[in-house]
């Protein structure tokens, strides 16, 4: 009985004492190596602000950026009730983003980020604005965790 105790007992102190076994995510922010310097946002200027805004800046990032971000939103509806009001929509994000480099001018990535959903229609007309643009944040989010992982790919 003793002996199981003390077994239990030391296994709880060497549990304590191990201070973990030093995992760390590569992919995240204090891991970055840029900074979004400079953005020239054509399109829904709204939507690509909200993009830009999604990047922090980072103090001491040797690879400043410059984003060329042109957006598009397409809404559409998909399904109509027996009356012929709109009772769900489509809407679809589209980023045609090229960064380039600060320092020499170096296309880093070209490419194109889109994201779709649908949603139903409330009764109340602000309640549908509402759905939709927390939907198309939630897109933006997870196209600026998109753009951040292949920056953090290409840069470590």
């Amino acid at each position: 009985m003793i002996y199981k105790f003390l077994k239990i007992t030391f296994f709880l102190i060497v549990l304590a004492l191990n201070p973990g076994c030093g995992y760390q995510p590569l992919l995240n922010e204090k891991n970055q190596k840029f900074n979004l310097n400079n953005s020239v946002i054509s399109g829904d200027k709204r939507l690509g602000q909200s993009l830009v805004n999604k990047f922090s800046k980072v103090e001491g990032a040797q690879n400043n950026l410059l984003f060329n971000i042109n957006v598009l939103k397409k809404r559409d509806i998909t399904n109509r009730d027996s009356d012929g009001s709109a009772s769900e929509y489509s809407v679809k994000v589209i980023f045609n983003l090229t960064i380039i480099s600060e320092s020499n001018r170096e296309k880093i990535l070209d490419k194109s980020f889109s994201q779709r959903s649908t949603y139903k229609a409330s009764n109340v007309h602000i309640d549908t604005l509402n759905r939709e643009k927390k939907i198309i944040d939630n897109m933006i989010d997870n196209i600026a965790e998109e753009i951040t992982k292949d920056l953090n790919l290409i840069y470590n």
